[in-house]
């Protein structure tokens, strides 16, 4: 039997307990949180851990939790206190890097022709509170045209450019040199770069599988909204699909009608894939992260397929050891291009 491990960072302080943990990142959010609940009485040298005049334990204290079996610790997630709640026992909920973009509202103005590297340049400071942020785009070039900033903060900002132009933001751990960083992301649903693949099988390491349920393309109900924007910021717009279904909206940069309508016929034949859709219940390792692709070996009962990772909810506990619940979202073939 697997020996669970942790090592929890807040501040100056570090321990390896927790009552709980439960951590969720998604590519539709722009924010990753983690919860982590403690014992009320807790002390350290004397001090309460979140409660009093003086607690050890203060919002915007910096945060790295780590876990795995039998020593084997992995960075599942990297942020800040956002809140802590006393109570029976405490709660400390905490946010991503995402944190750090939600303060210092700016105001200034971008010309026609501004890019999305040249935007994103000045909005999204190099470091905040002494932490460095860094970011990555899937295409600088992108012309995100005139733009007027007025006291927004960059994760408004980032808000905006996926209503706009349905850029997606958020932060993924990027492992660097033996150094785990968060790294923002900016371009369309689903990172490429440091993207790997684990493998799921059910009867093994699937341990529940009834909320995942296998779909024909037939019976999937969609319809596609593709938007393409010009240089100009001018949009056109088109929709295909089943009237009474599901919307998904994509966005092309500077394409034709024709060259758009084609496109969202594709797409949309990739949405009504015959597949998984839902989700399923696994192990703590391998430990997989939005935008991974996870492998599932089927059996007699259930088909084989790879699927890019939208949702994943990770939980620690006391009595229930490690446990990932993944929301697998399309079918995937090219590791290294599909997004």
């Amino acid at each position: 039997m697997f020996k669970v491990d942790s090592n929890i960072t807040v501040g100056d302080y570090e321990f390896d307990f927790a009552v709980d943990i439960e951590i969720e990142n998604n590519i539709d959010s722009l924010t990753d949180t983690c919860k982590l609940t403690l014992p009320r009485k807790f002390e350290w040298n004397l001090q309460t851990i979140a409660l009093g005049d003086d607690p050890i334990l203060k919002r915007k204290d910096y945060v790295v939790v780590k876990y795995g079996y039998d020593g084997n610790l992995i960075t599942e997630f990297i942020g800040f206190v956002k809140d802590i709640k006393p109570g029976t026992p405490v709660t400390i909920e905490c946010e991503d890097y995402m944190f750090l973009l939600k303060q210092k509202p700016i105001t200034t103005t971008f010309k026609a022709g501004t890019t999305l590297k040249q935007l994103l340049n000045v909005v999204i400071p190099k470091t905040v509170d002494g932490y460095k942020v860094e970011f990555k785009t899937l295409d600088d070039n992108i012309q995100v045209g005139e733009w007027r900033i007025n006291n927004c903060t960059p994760a408004r900002v980032l808000e905006e450019l996926q209503k706009k132009f349905g850029l997606y933001s958020y932060f993924r751990l990027i492992p660097e040199n033996n150094v785990v960083k968060p790294v923002l992301y900016v371009g369309w649903a689903y990172w490429i770069d440091g993207r790997k693949q684990d493998d799921f099988e059910f009867g093994y390491n699937i341990i529940n599988s009834s909320d995942l349920v296998y779909k024909r393309a037939e019976d999937v109900r969609l319809k596609v909204k593709a938007i393409s924007i010009n240089e100009k910021n001018k949009r056109q717009e088109i929709e295909i699909g089943d009237g009474d279904g599901e919307l998904r909206t994509v966005h092309y940069y500077k394409v034709d009608v024709a060259t758009l309508k084609a496109r969202a016929k594709k797409d949309l034949e990739k949405f009504k894939y015959s597949g998984y859709h839902g989700t399923f219940i696994t192990f703590g390792e391998p430990s997989l992260q939005k935008c991974d692709v996870c492998s599932l070996t089927g059996n007699k009962y259930h088909p084989s397929g790879k699927y890019l990772t939208k949702k994943i909810v990770k939980k620690l506990s006391v009595t229930g050891g490690i446990r990932q619940t993944i929301e697998p979202n399309k079918q995937v073939n090219n590791l290294s291009t599909e997004t």
